[in-house]
C-alpha cells in the first residue's frame, strides 16, 4: 500500500511541475498561431480572397507552424 501511495504522489508532482506548464505552454503558443494566423487566413479565403485584403502572415509563421506540426498539435 505504502509503494502505491508513493508512486501516486510522484506521478502527481511530474504532472505539477512538467506536464501541466508544457500543456499551458502549447495551449498559448497554438492561440497565439490561431489569432494571428489562422483566423486571419480564414476569414481571407470565406470573403472570397480578394487579392487587396490577402493577410501579411507574421515573419515567425513557418518556425511557429513547424513547431506546433512537431509536437502534434496542428493538424494537418
Amino acid at each position: 500500500m505504502r509503494a502505491h501511495h508513493i508512486a501516486s504522489r510522484a506521478a502527481r508532482r511530474w504532472y505539477l511541475t512538467v506536464s501541466l506548464p508544457w500543456q499551458r505552454w502549447q495551449s498559448a503558443v497554438s492561440g497565439l498561431y490561431y489569432r494571428r494566423v489562422t483566423a486571419p487566413v480564414g476569414f481571407w479565403c470565406a470573403c472570397g480572397q480578394p487579392p487587396a485584403f490577402r493577410p501579411v502572415l507574421p515573419w515567425w509563421q513557418p518556425f511557429v507552424f513547424s513547431y506546433l506540426r512537431i509536437t502534434g498539435w496542428l493538424r494537418r
